[in-house]
């Protein structure tokens, strides 16, 4: 859960810088944002590697972990979501709708399907829908950053073996 945390206060902080500079339409930024979940992500499953797991994860198990790491991120985020969407920013959605006709005009989309995107986008405005929505999006989000980041923190070993050599060595001096 501690490592939840962590993820969570990024994308808070993230979410912040976004509100206060107004660059929710900025492609940049966007990627900026996916370097830091990545980035953050590598750090927490690393740091429980070396620290709870001696040093050893196998891929599965560091997939699984950055799932349950983003999940209890996606809790907190959500809840943050709520609290921004009711008192600090409650017209947030109406932009973001205007933000999204706008790009599916732009990509050439008819009136018709246009209209039908942003009716089913109106549905999900409550602030209710916004945390499930938050919970599920982040989550898969998780599975998608996990089943990347696990290839590069994975650290397989035989930790039997290790110890054994360490002994060995120190009887050695």
């Amino acid at each position: 859960m501690t490592y939840g945390v962590i993820i969570a206060v990024v994308m808070i902080i993230l979410a912040v810088i976004v509100w206060i500079s107004g660059l929710e339409s900025a492609q940049w930024f966007q990627w900026i944002n996916w370097a830091a979940y990545f980035g953050v992500l590598y750090y927490c499953l690393k740091n429980w590697r070396d620290h709870y797991l001696g040093g050893y994860i196998r891929y599965g198990k560091a997939v699984s972990a950055g799932i349950l790491f983003m999940f209890f991120a996606s809790i907190i985020y959500g809840f943050y979501n709520v609290i921004y969407l009711t008192w600090l920013d409650p017209e947030a959605v109406d932009r973001m709708m205007d933000l999204m006709e706008e790009v599916y005009y732009k990509q050439g989309l008819s009136d018709e399907d246009v209209n039908l995107a942003m009716s089913w986008f109106g549905k999900m405005k409550s602030p209710g829908m916004q945390f499930f929505s938050i919970i599920f999006g982040t989550t898969l989000l998780g599975v998608i950053l996990s089943l990347i980041v696990a290839f590069f923190v994975r650290k397989e070993g035989d930790p039997f073996r290790q110890a054994m050599s360490e002994i060995e060595k120190s009887d050695e001096e």
